[in-house]
Order: C-alpha cells, then sequence, then structure tokens
C-alpha cells in the first residue's frame, strides 16, 4: 500500500454512515415543511393582487396611445417631440426594476408595493394636470417609476410561494397582468379620451393606483422567504441571504449578462418584446389610417391580441410544469433501483424551454403575415387573428423563458426578473423610437419583416441554450441550486 492510500478504518466508516444517515433524517424532515405558510386561497390571492399590481405598468404606458394625437395638439407640439412621452416612459421602465427588485430583496415585497403605488398615483395626478411637453415628460417618468416595481418583484413574489413544478402555472396567471396591459390599454384608453378627454385617462390611473396601494398596505402579507423563515416553519430551500446596501447594487445584476445562457435568454427576451410591443403601439395607425376606425373601435380591436395573451399565458405556464413534472418522474424511474441516486435527482433548468419554439414560432407567423396584411391593405379580420397569434406566441413564450432565468437564479428571482426587464424594455424604447422612420421609409411588409428576422435569429441562438444550456452552465456558470 503506498504512503498516499489510507484504508479506512472501521470507526471512521462508522461515523460516515452516521453523518449521512443524519443528512438524509434531515432532509427528509425538510421535505415534510411546507414551501410555504400560506394556504391555496392566500396563494391564489396574493397571485392576483400581484397580477393586477403589475397590469399598472402596462396599462399606463398604453392608454394614453389613442389619445396621442389630441394630446399633441393639446399641448402645442409635435408628433416627433409628443413621442417623447412614450420613449422617457419605457427608458424609466427598464431602468427603475432594477433599483425596486434591489429593494425588495432588502426590505421585502409588501413596503415596496406600496410605496410604489404611492409614486405611481402621485405620477398620474401629475400627467391629468400636465400643461406643457416638458411637464408632462417628467410626470410620465415619475409614473413610470413608480409602476415599474412590479415588473422584478412580481415573480419574486411567485418564487416566494410556489416551489419549481407549480410555479409555471402561477407566472402564467401574473403575467396576465403586464401582458394584456398593451391589449387593454388602448381599449380602455380609447373610449375615455373619446368621451371625457385624455386628462380622464391620467386620473383613472390614479384611482387604480390608489387601490393598488391600499390593498398592498392592508391585504397583501410579506412572502419573502428570508423574511417569512423567521415567522413560520417552511421548507429551508430558496431562501437568499440577507445582503448588505453595497451589495444591493444594479450593475452588479445587469452583468449577470457575462453568462452565455443569460445573454442568449435576454437577447431572446428583448428582441422578441421589442416586435411585440413596436407592433402594439403601432396598430392604432393602422386601423385608423388604413381601415379608418374611430378611435375607440380602434381601441376595440386589440381584444385579439388580448385573447391570444390569455390563452398563451395560461397554457404555456401550464406546459412548462407539465415539462418538469415528466421529466422528474423519468429520472425517478431510472434510479428507482437505487434510493441514494434518487436522492440526488435535479431536474435541469432547460427542461422549460423544451416547448418554447413552439410559441415563438406562433409568434413570428403573426408578425410577418400582419406586416404584409397592412402593407397590401387587406382584410381586417385576417390582422386581427394574426394579433391573436402574435399575443398567444408572445405569452406562451415569455412562461418558458422566465420561469428558465428564475430557476437559474432561485435566491434572486426579483432581481434577475428586473434584469430581464432592464434589456427588454432597452430594446422596446429603440425599436419604438425606429418605428416610425421605418415603415414611412420602406412600409409596413418590409418593417415587420425586419422585427420578424431579427426574433428569427435570437430564437436560434436560444437552441445552444436549449441543447447544451446545462454544459454552458457548467463551463461558464451560473450553477443553479434547483430545489
Amino acid at each position: 500500500m503506498s504512503r498516499d492510500t489510507v484504508a479506512p478504518s472501521h470507526s471512521s466508516t462508522t461515523s460516515k454512515h452516521s453523518v449521512d444517515a443524519e443528512k438524509k433524517a434531515a432532509a427528509a424532515d425538510a421535505q415534510e415543511l411546507p414551501y410555504s405558510p400560506f394556504s391555496a386561497k392566500t396563494r391564489a390571492m396574493i397571485v392576483i393582487i400581484t397580477a393586477l399590481t403589475g397590469l399598472v405598468s402596462p396599462l399606463s404606458a398604453n392608454m394614453y396611445y389613442p389619445s396621442i394625437t389630441k394630446v399633441r395638439d393639446d399641448l402645442h407640439t409635435t408628433q416627433s417631440a409628443i413621442t417623447w412621452t412614450i420613449t422617457a416612459y419605457v427608458i424609466a421602465m427598464a431602468v427603475f426594476p432594477l433599483l425596486w427588485s434591489n429593494l425588495a430583496d432588502f426590505i421585502g415585497r409588501k413596503p415596496v408595493y406600496a410605496l410604489s403605488m404611492l409614486i405611481f398615483t402621485c405620477g398620474s395626478v401629475g400627467c391629468a394636470l400636465s400643461r406643457s411637453l416638458t411637464a408632462l415628460i417628467a410626470s410620465r417618468v415619475v409614473q413610470s417609476a413608480g409602476s415599474s416595481a412590479v415588473q422584478g418583484a412580481g415573480a419574486g413574489t411567485i418564487s416566494d410561494i410556489y416551489p419549481r413544478e407549480q410555479r409555471g402555472t402561477a407566472l402564467g396567471i401574473y403575467y396576465l397582468g403586464p401582458l394584456l396591459g398593451p391589449c387593454l390599454g388602448p381599449l380602455i384608453g380609447g373610449y375615455i379620451g373619446q368621451d371625457v378627454g385624455w386628462r380622464w385617462v391620467f386620473w383613472v390611473l390614479a384611482i387604480w393606483g390608489g387601490v393598488m396601494m391600499l390593498l398592498a398596505l392592508f391585504v397583501l402579507p410579506e412572502t419573502h422567504r428570508r423574511m417569512v423563515s423567521k415567522k413560520h416553519r417552511i421548507q429551508p430551500v430558496n431562501i437568499p441571504p440577507l445582503l448588505g446596501l453595497k451589495d444591493n447594487n444594479p450593475l452588479l445584476d445587469i452583468a449577470t449578462a457575462r453568462y452565455p445562457v443569460i445573454a442568449l435568454s435576454m437577447l431572446h427576451f428583448a428582441m422578441l418584446f421589442g416586435t411585440y410591443f413596436t407592433n402594439a403601439t403601432a396598430q392604432p395607425l393602422a386601423y385608423e389610417g388604413i381601415y379608418g376606425l374611430s378611435q375607440g373601435m380602434a381601441g376595440l380591436c386589440f381584444l385579439s391580441s388580448g385573447v391570444g395573451c390569455v390563452v398563451g399565458s395560461i397554457s404555456g405556464g401550464r406546459v412548462t410544469d407539465l415539462l418538469l413534472k415528466r421529466r422528474r418522474r423519468e429520472l425517478e424511474a431510472a434510479a428507482a433501483a437505487d434510493s441514494e441516486r434518487a436522492e440526488e435527482i435535479k431536474v435541469s433548468a432547460e427542461t422549460r424551454l423544451g416547448a418554447m419554439w413552439i410559441g415563438t414560432g406562433v409568434f413570428l407567423c403573426g408578425v410577418i403575415i400582419c406586416g404584409w396584411l397592412l402593407e397590401h391593405k387587406l382584410s381586417l379580420a385576417g390582422v386581427l387573428v394574426t394579433q391573436f397569434f402574435i399575443g398567444g406566441g408572445m405569452a406562451f413564450t415569455f412562461q418558458s423563458l422566465g420561469g428558465y432565468v428564475i430557476d437559474v437564479f432561485p435566491t434572486r428571482s426579483a432581481r434577475i426578473t428586473g434584469v430581464q426587464n432592464f434589456w427588454r424594455s432597452a430594446w422596446a424604447a429603440v425599436i419604438v423610437q425606429l418605428f416610425p422612420t421605418m415603415y414611412t421609409n420602406i412600409g409596413w411588409g418590409w418593417s415587420y419583416t425586419v422585427m420578424f428576422f431579427l426574433t428569427l435569429m435570437s430564437l436560434m441562438l436560444m437552441q445552444f441554450v436549449v441543447f447544451r444550456g446545462s454544459a454552458l452552465r457548467e463551463r461558464f456558470g451560473p450553477s443553479a441550486d434547483l430545489q
């Protein structure tokens, strides 16, 4: 026997077995604890309140669009100048969720919801009272700063109360808020602006924000797992450590793009959402300019995309959960004869991406067909059908991507969702500003074709994550503690 090899003694072997037995017993005890102390009804209420609060940001962004020409005339400005009320809102929507997400991890979800809705309400009142373009732009930034908190913290709340195999369905319901905003906003804002004036669009938003603030203060419980674990016995998984203010640096969160799987995921998020958001802002121009619809009727056409969002969001969340459960059953069956191996089973985060191509494929079909229908001024009914596919495909894909990045960063769910929101909103601000020049110079068809190929390119790159994501994470990081 070589000098470097030591034969294990009987006592050391016994000690090792004892430690292993204690670890198994501790793991078994932890599994018997609930993941969350809240009842099913309470969790459903939390999801609904979170979704309604998440609806505030896209709703306030889009309720304003049908009245933009009236605002331009009332404030005696130009079309290019009034567009900055949209661009400034989207830029703020990209930046502020990074700050809110960090704050939510530091002080909890509940106070962030209440404070952000107070800020949003104040910004909405400022918009309603604005008498100049400068005042309106400044108020829109304040409005966006407040409304954008839930864009990151909301996904963190869902991760707080649901384990992995149930999280996709809950995320599907939560994402209904952010995804329905671009559809419901023009519908509601179109009729309000047409009947009682554009200022009442912002008064209605102020009322909505006030109601959400009261719900956050008096109805919504604190869900942050670190804080809940101090009061209740829950499974000791996905509990983030307490960090100091200096560690809550949004720049460090943005730097997660250094990981290849995150960079490619954020690229696909950005291309997909930029196309979706640009399409939503362009539709009023098409409905009124090409098909001659009234402001109210143009808003009504957004119901098609809204129905698609509902179908895609719910079905997408359900499908991702089923993919995880099926894969876990397969691994458990393969390891049934080896109990120690069964305990080590961890389903890869990339499992959620298995059906992503379906959602993005449906989305791309809707985009390319819609663009050329508008180019040749063909059937309005055909355009509405494509809007259903655009909304459904977008929402379906969001469930896969959103759930994936949360699985990769289970203890930083709010912060990684804030990063996702940053990249997608930053690109949306750019493409929305470019689109009027695009369709003026190359037409509707080629403008939509450009967005089609950008999104298709990002989908093709995402296949590296789908098929090689685990290997990429092992080599370049991050490693996911899949609980």
